[in-house]
Parts: structure tokens; C-alpha cells; sequence
């Protein structure tokens, strides 16, 4: 079951990089060398910043479950959630 989350997150955060790349490329052809350069910069540390997140959200779920059975099943995705948006503002 590990394996399963693990895998998921991956391919998760795999396609968030690609399509995050992949605009960022459309946007340089755009603007030019320079911002470009910057362009780039910014959308891997935008890709990473959301890879941490989902791993995050995957490690809390995984403690929740490791905890023993709770009276809601989504409470780990919910702290997940209020998490981010904390950290987004």
C-alpha cells in the first residue's frame, strides 16, 4: 500500500513538473533569452515547492493511517489543505 501512495505522488508531482516546464518553455519562446533564464528559475522552484507539498500530504495521510482508525477519513487530507493555504498567504 506504501508503494501504491508513493508511486502516486510521484506520478503526481512528475506531471505538475512537465506541465509546469512545458509552459514556462512556451512563455520563453515569448519573452526572450534573458527572462527566460528567469522564467525557468522560477517554475522549478514553483515545481518543487508543489512536489513538497504533495509529499507532505502523502506522509500525513500515512501517519494518520500508521495512528490507528479515526473518526474521519478526510481529516488528513483537510489538515493537508489548511496547511497550504497557510503557507500560500
Amino acid at each position: 500500500m506504501r508503494r501504491i501512495v508513493w508511486v502516486a505522488v510521484g506520478a503526481a508531482g512528475g506531471i505538475v513538473a512537465y506541465r509546469r516546464i512545458q509552459q514556462a518553455m512556451l512563455e520563453a519562446r515569448e519573452r526572450g533569452v534573458v527572462l527566460s533564464v528567469q522564467q525557468v528559475g522560477l517554475s522549478a522552484m514553483q515545481a518543487v515547492n508543489s512536489a513538497r507539498v504533495l509529499a507532505s500530504g502523502a506522509m500525513a495521510a500515512a501517519e494518520a493511517r500508521s495512528a490507528g482508525p479515526s473518526g474521519s477519513s478526510g481529516s488528513a487530507a483537510a489538515h493537508v489543505i489548511e496547511k497550504s493555504q497557510q503557507k500560500g498567504t
